[in-house]
């Protein structure tokens, strides 16, 4: 011990038997701040979890796994055929976009778009008169008053029994015998 770290700590031991709180405090931190910083030596944590068996492995080389190396040699195979068949492709598509190709293609997508809107015009049609059909008789009042009055009684049937239900339960549902 340093002859300044031996001072502080014979000032804090006399201030504690003298009862002098704010003294010993003062010489206690004075003390402590004289200590040197304990910090663990390189590769500690290292040491730790090779210890413990939790030891960071280096990350599998993903290309050595064999399933993968064999699907990317038939993602190879596959792309080595379809270069074959590209020039043919290539010309059919040139082939598509000649003037008269792009009218042809114009007047075939106009001639669908008719046909889905007007089927989609039918549907529209077939539920206008499915409404049509459902909404006249509630048009009649003797109906809506008998629809009023289910509504009334099967909402007081529901209330009775809920009601019911709510009064049966208790925590000795569970016969003792």
């Amino acid at each position: 011990m340093r002859h300044s770290q031996q001072d502080a700590l014979d000032r804090w031991l006399a201030a504690e038997r003298e009862g002098l709180d704010g003294e010993a405090e003062a010489a206690l931190l004075e003390l402590f701040e004289a200590l040197p910083l304990a910090a663990p030596m390189a590769g500690f944590a290292d040491r730790v979890m090779a210890r413990a068996g939790l030891q960071a492995t280096a990350p599998a080389d993903l290309f050595a796994w064999r399933p993968l190396r064999i699907v990317l040699g038939l993602v190879l195979f596959a792309t080595g055929l379809g270069v074959l068949w590209l020039p043919p492709v290539l010309r059919f598509l040139a082939g598509l976009w000649s003037v008269g190709g792009a009218v042809r293609g114009g007047i075939r997508a106009l001639a669908d778009a008719s046909q889905l809107l007007a089927m989609a015009l039918r549907l529209w049609d077939l539920l206008l008169t499915i409404v049509h059909a459902l909404a006249q008789p509630l048009a009649v009042p003797q109906v809506m008053a008998v629809l009023v009055l289910s509504l009334l009684a099967s909402s007081l049937a529901f209330r009775y029994l809920r009601d019911q239900i709510t009064g049966e339960r208790n925590w000795t549902y569970v016969d003792p015998n």
